[in-house]
């Protein structure tokens, strides 16, 4: 929690990323912190190990850049191939090349990159992490392009959230309204008059169900 890595800066356990995982050298000090104990400090060391093993895009994203959200960052990432190094190295144009990726975003991450404090301490972080290998198949850009917009109640995803995480895994994105950049609205009742469903219609744009989705799309494993 917050309040737990506040009271973790505060005593000095913790001054960047990767002493996160240094936190077994503490345990003396934290079993005998308010709140804590040998159970509670066991489930943090287990937490802390489980994190290890992260996606790149949630990797950048916790480094906290300005303006750079968990999308934005897995759209990076998927169009630098997941190569930590050309991320690294990318320029502000390359970024603004990337469809969703602005100026304010680019001059961020490449802000970010050329501090050479930051990059000691990624470098020291990325130490301490195994990176899962990202699909690279014809499917993993499936929905590059796209936008969609999901409504209505799902039957075979878990919630909205799980299936945005989908699409954008892909290389598509997800808004909340219908425009005539909008490639799909996702509605199960794809009959009923709602708001969003006669803004499709009234600018052509296919309105197709989960089973729908999942068919044309070829999605496994739902």
């Amino acid at each position: 929690s917050e309040a737990t890595l506040e009271k973790f800066i505060q005593k000095g356990f913790i001054h960047e990323f990767s002493d996160i995982f240094a936190l077994d050298n503490h345990k003396e000090a934290i079993v005998e912190l308010d709140g804590f104990g040998e159970k509670s400090y066991d489930k943090l060391i287990k937490s802390v190990e489980k994190s290890r093993h992260v996606r790149l895009a949630n990797l950048i994203y916790g480094l906290g850049i300005l303006n750079v959200g968990l999308s934005n960052a897995k759209l990076i990432c998927k169009y630098m191939n997941y190569d930590v190094e050309r991320i690294r190295k990318v320029s502000a144009e390359e970024l603004t090349a990337i469809d969703g990726i602005g100026q304010v975003i680019a001059d961020s991450v490449v802000a970010y990159f050329a501090d050479e404090k930051n990059n000691r301490a990624f470098d020291r972080l990325l130490k301490c992490v195994e990176i899962a290998d990202e699909a690279t198949d014809e499917n993993s850009m499936r929905f590059n392009g796209m936008t969609f917009v999901i409504t209505g109640s799902l039957n075979h995803f878990e919630n909205r959230n799980t299936l945005k995480t989908l699409i954008e895994d892909g290389g598509g994105k997800v808004a909340g309204s219908v425009s005539s950049k909008t490639a799909y609205l996702i509605n199960n009742d794809s009959t009923s008059s709602s708001s969003k469903n006669k803004k499709a219609q009234s600018l052509n744009i296919p309105i197709i169900t989960e089973e729908e989705f999942i068919e044309k799309f070829k999605i496994t494993g739902v």
